[in-house]
């Protein structure tokens, strides 16, 4: 069954920058790699998908550090079943997202004195299988007692 799903809402829900006035210059290009949070909540009675993503780099030899926080506003006709509804809140829906607050990185940057920091893509079908096997290894993990 084809769902129709409809992005209706996007907002930043939160942006920090700051220089970093310990960064010293090492070499010419500096690495980056921000760490990348998504989070959802689906509201049944209104068939909807709210999911967050986050971007931040905020540790690191860098001249500075930022956070920026999305959320997006997914709308559905019919609820889909829950294996197709995992994989919009952690695929679909984030990769929708992602442009929107990768062009709010390179603004950022921009405006505070520095060349556009342009993220690389990321793919989010392979975040999502790497996250799923942490949370297969965490749960077969035996407790310590």
């Amino acid at each position: 069954m084809q769902h129709k799903m409809k992005f209706t809402d996007f907002r930043l829900i939160k942006i920090d920058f700051s220089l970093n006035p310990e960064f010293k210059i090492k070499a010419k290009k500096v690495p980056i790699n921000p760490e990348i949070a998504i989070h959802h909540e689906f509201r049944k009675k209104q068939k909807e998908l709210v999911v967050s993503l986050g971007i931040r780099q905020m540790t690191g030899n860098m001249p500075f550090y930022f956070e920026v926080v999305s959320a997006g506003l997914f709308r559905f006709e019919q609820i889909p079943e829950f294996v197709l509804l995992k994989q919009f809140a952690t695929i679909n829906c984030p990769a929708i997202l992602f442009p929107y607050v990768r062009e709010t990185i390179a603004d950022l940057t921009r405006r505070s004195g520095f060349p556009p920091l342009h993220l690389n893509p990321i793919n989010f079908i392979e975040l999502a299988k790497k996250k799923e096997e942490k949370e297969t290894i965490s749960a077969k993990k035996p407790s310590k007692k």
